[in-house]
Order: C-alpha cells, then structure tokens, then sequence
C-alpha cells in the first residue's frame, strides 16, 4: 500500500516507537468515502472545518445547519449547502476559502462517539461547497465527552455576534481551564489541512504565566496527523466551544512540541506518553450566539486520566 503519511508524521511515529502500530493503523485511510459512512455523515448536523487565510493563519470552526446541509454526491464528493447553515454566517471559514480552497473537516457525533474525518479541497459555486475528497478514515472513540445535541425539525437561525483581539483575557483563560473538549486545525508542509478532537476532563489543558496553553497528548491511534504537522508547519488554529452558552472561542497561533517529560505527575497527565505541546495564541475570536441548538451533557470519556 503506498504510504498515505507524509514525512512529519512518519518521525514523529519512529520518535515515539510506534512506526509499526501506525503501519497496521494506515489501511484505515482512504481516498475516498467508505458506503457505510454516507449515512453517518449525511445525519449529521454539524461538522468540524479547519481552513487558512492568505496569511497562512490556520483557524478551526464550527458548521451547524438543517437536516441536509452535508450531502454525499459520490465517493469523493461532499456538498455543504449553505442555504441550510443556522450557525455564524459570517465565521472567518468562509472568507478563507475564498483565499485558500484546502480545507480539513470532521464530522463528530458526541453522543455516540463516533468520528470521521475528511480533508481535501473544495471550492464555492453560489450557496453551495463543494469538497473533493482526498483523506478519508475514522477514528478510535477515545477521550470524547458525550453530549447530545437537540434536533428539532429546524434549528433556528444564530444572530451571532463577534469580537475580535490579542492576548487572553481572564474569562477566556478561565473558560479554557474548564473546558473537557477542544478541536484543533493543522497542516502540513505541502498544506494539506486536517482538523482534530481533543479531550480530558476539565483542567486537563493549563495556562502558563505568558498566556500559553500546555495540552497533554494522550495515547492514540499512533498516526500522529497533529504532531506530524506541527513538525513541519507551527501554525495552527484552535476551538473552544462553550456548549451551555452557545459560544466559540477560535484561536489562532503557533505550536511547538514537548517529548520525553518523565516525572510521575506528567506520566499521569499524559497517561505514560510524556508528550506535550504547546499552543501560542496569536489572536482570537469570540462569537457569542453562534448557534442556536442546546446541548446536553452526559458523561466523561471513562478513557480520560
């Protein structure tokens, strides 16, 4: 099978001592869409996008619309139509694809668990988004907090408002060192997007004294998408979404990387990983009422340390 990892992803495999678990991993990853999860993706109400400005700014956001805002045109072939959105219409995604049309997304079901994601390119004929498949492949259900996420017949359209800044104030640091779930956006030297679900139980990221957020990384699938990426590329972008108030915290900035922290409160944060990163926010954006669905809350991932 011809090696679907690029060269960050494949050193930051051999540092870690999972080159062979990530060859038995890599028959997941496809150029195109499995049958069996059309329906999976198709039900969703929402997907996770991570896009890039002209800058080369990475930033992570949430799409939440009507029963038929993602559809499955083929194997390689997805369809957001826009006319069904009901989050943020004015969220940066929208504009960077105009800018840049590489994009990685991940289509999440919380309270199931289930997570698939799909990167490639895509470009925008009037209110629709065409994405052209290039990755495709599921992951492990791992550290995911379940919550449900109310469906209605129709949500109703979000009258978002956003602020736009540098540096994080008190509320968005104690937002973050609460928070259990976060989602972060990546690419690769070449500039392939991919977008990831991060989570722990609520403390598990921390917030130096210079505004820097430390995040643990936990044992995975032994792809390392994220790590591999940062290795290559520094930049990437960040979401916080505050399921009780229907906020979003996006971020962007850069990320460095932290291997081989052995002491025994870090093998406990890390669950014997002893790998870290660090996020350096840039600049940021709050959207308050970016959506108007409710979530429920039911249980921590029992895989949490």
């Amino acid at each position: 099978m011809e090696n679907v990892f690029h060269q960050g992803e494949l050193e930051i495999q051999k540092r870690a001592g999972e080159t062979r678990f990530a060859e038995g991993n890599k028959r997941m990853i496809m150029p195109f869409i499995a049958n069996g999860a059309i329906n999976f993706i198709e039900k969703q109400p929402l997907a996770v996008v991570g896009s890039r400005n002209r800058e080369n700014e990475l930033w992570a956001s949430i799409l939440i619309g009507n029963f038929g805002f993602v559809k499955v045109l083929g194997p390689t072939t997805i369809i957001f139509d826009t006319g069904r959105l009901t989050s943020d219409p004015n969220d940066i995604f929208f504009s960077n694809i105009t800018q840049d049309g590489q994009i990685g997304s991940l289509f999440i079901e919380l309270d199931t668990r289930k997570r698939l994601r799909i990167n490639g390119s895509c470009s925008v004929v009037d209110s629709k988004i065409e994405l052209s498949v290039e990755q495709s492949y599921p992951n492990c259900p791992k550290y995911i907090q379940r919550r449900v996420i109310s469906t209605p017949e129709y949500f109703n359209k979000a009258r978002s408002k956003s602020t736009e800044g540098a540096g994080l104030s008190e509320e968005a640091i104690n937002w973050i060192q609460q928070a259990d779930t976060f989602f972060v956006a990546s690419a690769s030297m070449e500039g392939q997007l991919d977008v990831s679900h991060r989570g722990g139980n609520p403390g598990f990221v921390e917030i130096t004294n210079e505004g820097t957020l430390k995040i643990p990384d936990y044992p995975g699938a032994s792809l390392f998408n994220t790590f591999g990426n940062v290795l290559q590329n520094a930049n990437v972008g960040m979401l916080f979404i505050d399921f009780d108030k229907r906020e979003t915290l996006q971020m962007t900035g850069s990320a460095t990387l932290l291997f081989e922290q052995t002491s025994q409160s870090d093998l406990e944060k890390t669950k014997g990983t002893g790998r870290f990163w660090f996020f350096h926010p840039k600049r940021w954006i709050r959207t308050v009422e970016h959506h108007s669905v409710g979530w429920d809350f039911l249980e921590y991932s029992p895989f949490n340390p």
